[in-house]
């Protein structure tokens, strides 16, 4: 089965079109199932509630040529939040989405997905630094409790901000970086991120288990045009992390699951094949 994977894409500006007409042949042509949306799906400060044109102009107007039947499943970003309402907005339209049998899913901080035993998408809130402590807690132990009850061969983690990135924004740290490694210990094969606006492949050594981390951040913004703005250092300094592919132009991932391989192709708007990263299960 395969899904698509993008982030960091509610502008509603014509790069974000562009994307999306990309992405449009790309679920046609390799028969996408369904979408993550990786946070930050509404610039620049969220949607007020429900009823807000952004959900029209940043979301259903750029993926309009996708078909309803092909399901977004988003996480919140930091830019989704802004609003003191930002987080609610998005998930009551996600429940107006769904009576409808529209495209977009975000049904709250955190929530979980899977088809039969081949895989699971686990997605967490990764705005930590503005969640209260009872929340945190309830987030990171009901997730940990499916990851482990889980008997899925792949298990996903989505979450805004990534885990190392050799973006800008760089790695998470101190306790955000402990949270979010707890949860990975719990059993997660890959790790999927946007926050920084370009796509990104590391290796990473969580405990005594191999865990990949991708970064596609390149939903509707262009990355800085100099290449200062890259940090390979940000991974190689990382233990246990190694860098294997990044690149700036505007994309998407595909996830193709199955039993025995995950395979991750990073793509640019032509559906171009810039990166492969294959995983296996023995």
């Amino acid at each position: 089965m395969r899904c698509a994977f993008i982030a960091d894409t509610g502008t509603g500006c014509d790069y974000q079109k562009s994307v999306g007409k990309g992405l449009s042949k790309l679920i046609k042509q390799s028969k996408i199932k369904f979408v993550l949306l990786g946070g930050d799906n509404f610039y620049p400060d969220g949607c007020a509630d429900k009823d807000d044109s952004l959900f029209t102009t940043h979301f259903e107007i750029p993926y309009k040529s996708i078909s309803n039947d092909i399901k977004f499943f988003g996480c919140l970003g930091n830019h989704d939040i802004h609003l003191p309402n930002g987080h609610q907005a998005q998930f009551d339209y996600s429940e107006y989405s769904i009576e409808n049998d529209m495209k977009f899913v975000l049904p709250n901080h955190f929530y979980d997905f899977g088809h039969k035993d081949l895989f699971q998408v686990f997605v967490i809130d990764g705005n930590l630094e503005n969640m209260n402590k009872g929340l945190k807690l309830e987030q990171s132990k009901n997730i940990g409790k499916e990851i482990k009850k889980s008997k899925a061969i792949w298990k996903v983690l989505m979450v805004h901000t990534p885990l190392v990135s050799p973006g800008e924004h760089g790695n998470l740290c101190g306790d955000d970086e402990k949270y979010v490694k707890n949860i990975v210990r719990k059993g997660i094969d890959l790790v999927c991120s946007g926050h920084d606006h370009l796509q990104a492949c590391v290796n990473m050594k969580i405990g005594d288990k191999e865990v990949v981390q991708v970064i596609n951040g390149a939903g509707a913004k262009p990355y800085f045009k100099s290449d200062k703005y890259i940090h390979l250092e940000y991974v190689s300094k990382k233990r246990g992390c190694d860098l294997l592919h990044v690149n700036t132009e505007l994309g998407y991932c595909c996830f193709d699951f199955t039993p025995k391989k995950l395979k991750i192709d990073f793509l640019n708007i032509k559906n171009d094949i810039l990166f492969t990263k294959n995983i296996t299960k023995k």
